[in-house]
């Protein structure tokens, strides 16, 4: 779950850089499949991920994720809310 949020993530900023830096052009189909999984399956994957470890933190089970994978996903999770509301 963590892996598939980070790749989300690091495509969400790709897609980022497609919309506001000119000179980054990317193929059209390349383009929409990044756009793709960095814009509607990266908050999608990071709020997933929120719930299992919020779930996970309840019941008391022991978390086997590394803290800055922890950190980076919620850290995305905000910066994509952001970017909503704005």
């Amino acid at each position: 779950m963590a892996r598939l949020a980070i790749i989300c993530n690091v495509f969400f900023i790709l897609s980022l850089m497609i919309m506001l830096v000119k000179w980054f052009k990317l193929p059209d189909f390349l383009a929409n499949f990044i756009a793709v999984l960095g814009l509607e399956m990266a908050p999608v994957s990071n709020i997933c991920f929120v719930i299992w470890l919020m779930g996970l933190k309840f019941t008391k089970q022991s978390i086997d994720i590394p803290k800055w994978q922890t950190i980076l996903i919620v850290f995305m999770l905000m910066v994509q809310i952001a970017a909503a509301i704005l």
